[in-house]
């Protein structure tokens, strides 16, 4: 008797592990089949800002926002995973552009003082290899050599040093956090197509059927 109430234990324990499994398998295939699986639809659209960081064309039809932090695992896994894939297929024909709005919740001198300079460089010098930095490894931030990095910048270009150290960096990285705020969103990376709210990382796949979905409705809406 006491074997076969062990064994039934042990049934119950095997039965629920395998229910789990198949919620999260039925979630993964959801998430799949189904392309405009938002969680929330926003009253307004960001409004475009002078230093925000753009990837593609600023003629593009569709617009992706993007809030991320380079502290954030997922966002680094994007820029990795899905965003060489995203900018061959969309990007570099002028069909999507890509908004990465920085997104720094800490006050922490070092990381403010990274979110600053990323947007100062992408608008006033060489973003790509700061960007490429950044994604490797954030925690140089907080090294000696990113400070020295930082004044060599400053040092060098007057329209950076106005940018980092005038306010203009400061005021966009607190218009970013207030703006995520209002918007009532939570967690990097969040992304944003025509209102539309799609929260964490998604898979290539993914990704694309969400901008395929996108693009298919701005169509119709053109022909009508």
């Amino acid at each position: 008797m006491k074997l076969k109430v062990k064994l039934n234990r042990h049934h119950l324990i095997a039965y629920a592990i395998s229910l789990v499994l198949v919620v999260l398998i039925g979630y993964k295939l959801w998430r799949y089949f189904t392309p405009n699986s938002k969680e929330a639809v926003l009253q307004e659209s960001p409004e475009p800002r002078p230093l925000d960081i753009v990837f593609g064309s600023d003629t593009a039809s569709l617009t992706v926002y993007m809030y991320a932090s380079y502290s954030c695992t997922f966002c680094r896994q994007f820029f990795t995973d899905v965003f060489p894939l995203l900018k061959k297929e969309f990007l570099d024909n002028g069909r999507v552009k890509l908004v990465m709005r920085l997104l720094e919740n800490t006050n922490h001198p070092d990381a403010l003082n990274a979110a600053k300079t990323a947007v100062c460089i992408n608008r006033y010098g060489y973003f790509d290899k700061l960007h490429e930095l950044l994604l490797t490894d954030s925690r140089v931030t907080y090294t000696p050599e990113f400070r020295d990095m930082v004044n060599d910048f400053t040092a060098r270009d007057e329209l950076v040093a106005e940018c980092i150290l005038g306010g203009q960096a400061d005021e966009y990285i607190l218009q970013i956090r207030n703006e995520f705020r209002k918007f009532g969103l939570s967690g990097t990376p969040t992304f944003i197509i025509n209102r539309n709210v799609y929260r964490g990382y998604r898979s290539y796949q993914e990704f694309r059927k969400i901008i395929l979905h996108h693009m298919e409705t701005e169509d119709r809406k053109g022909i009508n």
